[in-house]
C-alpha cells in the first residue's frame, strides 16, 4: 500500500564525529557560496546563468548518477551520516537497543553478498513456485494479493487514504498501476525516444526471464508487454492525475463486484485481510473496467509471465548480483543516462530507510538536530504565515466571502517540524541477520499491514509521510499539513550562520511555496478541515483561474530539452507555489530588514541584501542533469527545470528587477507578469 555517487568533502575535525550530538558546522561543505555565481553572466538576461553558472562549471554529473544538484548534495550528506549510524548498529559486538539492533541487523543482511548469492535465489523460487500454480481467476486474484502484500503494484494499487469530502475518515483506494516504464506515454506513443525505451524494455525483459533460470512459458517479454501497454491504455496521465476529482469515485463491494465481475475480488480480499465494510474509492471505473477485460481475455500463462516479472521487480534490490546489475543497465543506464553503478552501501541505507526508517529516523534526529533549530524553523513559519495572511486581505480580485475563508483555512494549517511525535513502532517486524530478501519482504508486508489497519479509522494527523532524515518538505491538502523534515533543515537549505538575506531567499521561499501549495491549483479546492469544498464565489474562481492560465502560457514556451517544452499544466502547481513562496518571503524579508533599522543596505560580499534574497532562492536550484533525465522528468515531474524555476520566477517579480537594475525589455522582466499570491 502506498500514499508518494556524489562525493561530498567531509573535512572531519578530531573532536567531532558522525555520532556527536552536537552538529559540526566544519562536517560540511554544504554552504551558500558566493563562488557559484559566473559574474560574467547579465542577471538582467538569465539569472539561473548569474548565479548557478559557477556552481555548474564546477559540478560534473558523477559517472553513478543521472543528475548532481545542491539538493542531492544534502541527501548525500544525509546517507553518509546514515551510513555511519548503520554501520556501528550493524556491529554484533557493540550492546545496541533493540530497535537499533533490527536496523542494524537489516543492513548487515543487505550487505552480506555471499549470502545473498547463496541465499536468495532460494527465497525467490519459493515464491515463483506459487506463481507457476496459478490455474485460473482466482488463483491469479490470491497471487496478485500476495504480491501487492509484498511491495509490488502488480495489475492494480490498494492502499489506505482520507475521504475527498469528509477528511476526518480513512478509506480504501482501489488506483491505477502495473506500469514499469515511467508513464503511459512510454507504452503508447510513436516519438522515436519512447520507441527506443520500450524497445529497450524488451531486451531488458527478455534477459531478466533468462536470469530466473526456469522453462520459459511462451513468449514472457511479449506477455509482460502486452498487459502493460493494455494498462497504459486506461491509465490517467500525469496531468490528468493532478485533479483529484479524475480518480476519485465512491462505490461499494457490490458496484466493485458488477464494475469488474471477471476478478475474484472477495478471494483477493481475504488474502490482504481487508473486509469492504463501508465504500471505496474505486479511483477510475475505466482502469478497473480495463482490468476485467484483461483477465477474461488474457491466457493464465500470459498472466503467470507477468507476475513473475511484477514479483522478480520488488526483489531485486535483495538479490544476487546479475539481477541487479541488468535492472541498473535500463533503468539507470538505458532511461536516465548513468554511467556506473552506486556502492552497495548506498543502496542498503535506501532499503534500510524504506523498511525501517522512522527507527533509523529516530537515531539521525538524536545525532543531528538540535532543538534550536527547530525553533528558529518555527519563527520563520509564523512570520511567513503572517505575510500571506497581510496579502489575503490585501488581494483586490477576492470578496469578502471568500478572502474570510482563505484566512480561515491558512490558520488552520498545522506546521510539523523535524520529526514526528510518536515514532512508529517496528516490535512485530521480524529481522534476520543473514535473510536480505526475506527482510525486504517482511518489511513490505508490515507496512502494507500498517496502512491496511488504517481503513475504517479516524484520520492520524501529525503522521510524517516523509522521513526525518529525508531532505523534503510537503504540504498535503486533505490534511491540511505542512512538514519539514528534519532532514532538510542544515545548511545550506536553513543555516543559523548566514545572514536573514540568505535564509529567507531560500528556507523562507520553501515555506512559502509549501504553503502556497494549499491554495494552488488544486490546493485551493479543500477547505481548511481538509474537504474538498468550493469556497470561492463564481467570479473570484473565474479570476483565479485567469491568473493560473498567465503560468501556464509563460512555462509552456520554455524548453525542457533539446525539443521538448516544459508542460505548463504538469507543473502548475508548483509553478504556483514557486512564484507565490518567493513573493511571501520577499515581503517578509522586507518585514525583517524594516526591525533592523540601519542593516537594511549593508553589502556582503558586494551584494545588498536583497540581491543576496535572490542569490539565495536561485542556488537551492542549481543543478546539472542528463538529457536523458530531463526528457523523464519532462513528462512524469510536476516541477519546472532548474533554470526555469530561477528565471520564471523572478522575471515576474518587480523586486527583483529593482535589485539588479534591470529595465523593460530585459529577458529578467515579463511584459506579462504572472501572479496569484
Amino acid at each position: 500500500m502506498h500514499r508518494r555517487v556524489f562525493l561530498i568533502a567531509l573535512l572531519v575535525c578530531a573532536s567531532c564525529t558522525l555520532h556527536t550530538t552536537v552538529f559540526c558546522q566544519d562536517q560540511s561543505a554544504l554552504k551558500f557560496d558566493i563562488n557559484a555565481v559566473d559574474k560574467n553572466a547579465d542577471p538582467c538576461a538569465d539569472f539561473y546563468q548569474f548565479a548557478c553558472g559557477g556552481w555548474v562549471a564546477h559540478h560534473s554529473i558523477p559517472a553513478d548518477r543521472s543528475y548532481v544538484a545542491v539538493f542531492q548534495q544534502m541527501r548525500e550528506l544525509n546517507q553518509a551520516r546514515i551510513k555511519g549510524i548503520l554501520e556501528k548498529a550493524a556491529d554484533p559486538k557493540s550492546t545496541r537497543p533493540s530497535e537499533e539492533q533490527k536496523i542494524g541487523d537489516y543492513y548487515a543482511a543487505c550487505m552480506d553478498e555471499k549470502t545473498i548469492e547463496s541465499k536468495s535465489g532460494e527465497t525467490l523460487r519459493a515464491e515463483l513456485d506459487h506463481v507457476d500454480r496459478i490455474k485460473n481467476a482466482g488463483d491469479l486474484a490470491e497471487e496478485v494479493a500476495r504480491l501487492h502484500m509484498l511491495g509490488a503494484d502488480a495489475i492494480f494499487n490498494i492502499y489506505a487514504d482520507q475521504k475527498l469530502h469528509d477528511a476526518s475518515q480513512v478509506i480504501a483506494y482501489l488506483d491505477q498501476s502495473g506500469l514499469n516504464l515511467p508513464s503511459s506515454e512510454y507504452y503508447t506513443s510513436s516519438d522515436a525516444e519512447t520507441g527506443k525505451a520500450r524497445e529497450g524494455y524488451r531486451v531488458h525483459l527478455e534477459k531478466v526471464f533468462r536470469l530466473l533460470g526456469r522453462p520459459q512459458e511462451g513468449t514472457p517479454a511479449d506477455d509482460v508487454l502486452g498487459i502493460e501497454t493494455a494498462l497504459a491504455k486506461v491509465s490517467l496521465s500525469p496531468v490528468e492525475r493532478r485533479d483529484r476529482t479524475a480518480w476519485y469515485h465512491e462505490m461499494n463491494e457490490a458496484q466493485l463486484r458488477q464494475l469488474a465481475p471477471g476478478f475474484a475480488w472477495e478471494r483477493y480480499f481475504a488474502v490482504v485481510g481487508f473486509t469492504p465494510k463501508e465504500e471505496m474509492n474505486v479511483a477510475m471505473p475505466k482502469y478497473m473496467q480495463g482490468v476485467d477485460d484483461l483477465v477474461r481475455n488474457t491466457p493464465m500463462a500470459a498472466w503467470r509471465n507477468y507476475l513473475r516479472w511484477e514479483l522478480v521487480r520488488v526483489a531485486t534490490p535483495a538479490l544476487s548480483l546479475p539481477y541487479r546489475r541488468e535492472e541498473f543497465n535500463f533503468y539507470s543506464g538505458t532511461l536516465r543516462g548513468v554511467k556506473e553503478e552506486s556502492p552497495r552501501a548506498e543502496q542498503c541505507v535506501d532499503l534500510t530507510n524504506r523498511d525501517l526508517g522512522e527507527a533509523v529516523g529516530k537515531v539521525y534526529v538524536q545525532n543531528y538536530f538540535p532543538p534550536e533549530s527547530k525553533q528558529r524553523v518555527v519563527a520563520m513559519v509564523n512570520r511567513i504565515r503572517q505575510s500571506m495572511q497581510q496579502d489575503f486581505r490585501e488581494i483586490s480580485w477576492m470578496d469578502e466571502s471568500t478572502r474570510k475563508e482563505a484566512v480561515g483555512k491558512l490558520e488552520r494549517v498545522q506546521v510539523l517540524i523535524g520529526y514526528p511525535e510518536h515514532w512508529r513502532d517496528y516490535s512485530t517486524l521480524e529481522i534476520q541477520r543473514g535473510d536480505a530478501l526475506g527482510n525486504a519482504f517482511r518489511g513490505q508486508q508490515f507496512e502494507f499491514r500498517r496502512q491496511r489497519d488504517k481503513i475504517g479509522r479516524p484520520v492520524m494527523r501529525g503522521e510524517f509521510y516523509e522521513l526525518p532524515q529525508g531532505v523534503e518538505g510537503y504540504h498535503d491538502n486533505p490534511l491540511n499539513e505542512v512538514v519539514f523534515t528534519a532532514g532538510i533543515l542544515q545548511p545550506p537549505f536553513f543555516d543559523p550562520s548566514m545572514d536573514d538575506a540568505v535564509n529567507y531567499g531560500l528556507a523562507g521561499a520553501v515555506i512559502g511555496h509549501e504553503l502556497s501549495h494549499a491554495f494552488d491549483d488544486q490546493g485551493h479546492r479543500f477547505d481548511g478541515l481538509g474537504n474538498m469544498r468550493n469556497w470561492w464565489t463564481n467570479q473570484d474562481e473565474n479570476n483565479y483561474h485567469e491568473r493560473a492560465a498567465c503560468f501556464v502560457r509563460q512555462y509552456s514556451n520554455y524548453t525542457a530539452v533539446g525539443d521538448v517544452k516544459v508542460d505548463g499544466q504538469l507543473t502548475l502547481g508548483e509553478n504556483i507555489a514557486d512564484n507565490g513562496g518567493l513573493q511571501l518571503s520577499s515581503r517578509a524579508f522586507e518585514g525583517a530588514l524594516q526591525d533592523r533599522e540601519g542593516k537594511a543596505q549593508t553589502k556582503i560580499d558586494g551584494y545588498t541584501p536583497e540581491q543576496r534574497f535572490f542569490l539565495g532562492w536561485a542556488q537551492w536550484r542549481c543543478m546539472n542533469v542528463t538529457d536523458k533525465t530531463a526528457r523523464v522528468w519532462a513528462t512524469t515531474d510536476g516541477h519546472s527545470p532548474g533554470r526555469w524555476r530561477v528565471n520564471g520566477v523572478v522575471s515576474n517579480m518587480p523586486r527583483f528587477a529593482e535589485a539588479y537594475r534591470c529595465k523593460t525589455g530585459d529577458a529578467m522582466v515579463n511584459k506579462e507578469r504572472c501572479r496569484i499570491w
